[in-house]
């Protein structure tokens, strides 16, 4: 019994790590009221981009706290997006840029990338940022197949699971 309702009690995902966070990134920037960038989608994951110029990376400066967090998959989508901005409008452009980009981030950010966020914002500030994320310590509990998503959140999500722990129920 005490094994069943460990196993039961076991995530299905694994613990929220720098290279399991991503972001997902998209854009339409204009420039002087001319389309400047567009991106339809694009992931980004826990690197530096290459070939990023050091005037971007002290512009998007990450947080040191205990760990070094200047690979964040945040920070490289903002890193990767500047640099294609700067090239396209120049160095001075930035306040003459205007439209909107959209980035989710499959776990919530860290502050070292709320404060990344900020100073584009800063260096950008008629580009709508809009940001979603997800909270990987509650989303690796639920099943991965469409049927079994369905039936957790219907039958009480996390709270619902705990709830059948406790009663006895293990199996899925």
């Amino acid at each position: 019994w005490k094994e069943a309702k460990a196993r039961a009690e076991m995530p299905t995902g694994m613990n929220p790590s720098t290279e399991g966070i991503v972001s997902h990134l998209s854009c339409k920037v204009y420039h002087k009221r001319k389309l400047m960038h567009v991106e339809p989608g694009r992931l980004f994951f826990s690197e530096i981009p290459r070939g990023v110029d050091e005037r971007i990376q002290r512009m998007l400066q990450p947080i040191f706290s205990h760990i070094n967090r200047d690979d964040h998959s945040e920070r490289a989508a903002f890193l990767h997006i500047v640099r294609a901005f700067t090239r396209r409008c120049g160095w001075e452009g930035s306040d003459d840029c205007d439209g909107w980009l959209r980035l989710y981030v499959s776990h919530f950010p860290c502050i070292s990338c709320v404060a990344v966020s900020c100073q584009f914002v800063r260096f950008f500030p008629a580009i709508r940022l809009e940001m979603d994320f997800d909270n990987m310590w509650k989303t690796r509990f639920e099943p991965t197949d469409r049927f079994g998503a369905q039936r957790f959140h219907a039958e009480g999500g996390l709270a619902g699971r705990r709830k059948r722990i406790e009663e006895g129920f293990f199996e899925w």
